[in-house]
């Protein structure tokens, strides 16, 4: 009985730091990739950034910061890195590379885990704001819908030619293990004055 015992504490305690490796490498990541953005030579030259957007695709590599997303109601900010794949969604969340990106229109994909930065997403509700900051400037973003979809239901990502956003994570947030489906949040943009 005490081995058991031993055992169990041994896995609780492996779960524990498991949890703060995490939790500690996503803070530092985004404290890092977010000094670096806020001192982006596109940054430091604002009023030329705009001639410098909409980047062409040969241009942005894997791993690139595209800006940061933040959900004021929800306390949530994380930068946005190029690309879908594990490395990029370690630590902070991936622009989709097929998708659009914010300043040419469209509809601008992001994801990343539900067990990490996208975590709060399970509180999203309807008219929630989303800001997505660039180097070319800040875009804003009204929540329209959500939507549970199965993993190969992409088409929520599909070219569109209306200025939105699409955040995609694994649903439910409380599986253990790889997650059957996907948390779909649909966005519309917030046209600016003067746009």
């Amino acid at each position: 009985m005490k081995r058991a015992s031993n055992i169990l504490l041994l896995l609780g305690a492996a779960a524990l730091l498991w949890c703060f490796v995490v939790w500690t490498g996503a803070s530092l990541f985004d404290w890092y990739e977010g000094r670096e953005l806020a001192y982006s030579p596109h940054t430091a030259a604002a009023p030329r950034a705009h001639s410098l957007y909409p980047l062409p695709r040969g241009i942005l590599h894997p791993h690139e910061i595209i800006g940061r997303l933040e959900i004021p109601r929800l306390r949530m900010s994380t930068v946005v890195v190029e690309g879908d794949d594990p490395g990029a969604l370690r630590f902070g969340a991936g622009h989709l590379p097929w998708t659009s990106l914010p300043a040419e229109g469209g509809n601008v994909g992001i994801a990343a885990h539900r067990d990490t930065v996208f975590r709060r997403l399970r509180n999203i509700a309807l008219r929630d704001h989303i800001n997505l900051i660039t180097p070319a400037g800040s875009y804003e973003y009204e929540v329209s819908s959500t939507e549970v979809v199965a993993p190969q239901d992409v088409a929520v990502l599909d070219s569109s030619n209306r200025s939105e956003l699409t955040l995609v994570t694994c649903y439910p947030f409380s599986y253990l293990g790889p997650a059957p489906m996907r948390f779909i949040v649909h966005a519309r943009r917030i046209p600016t004055i003067g746009a």
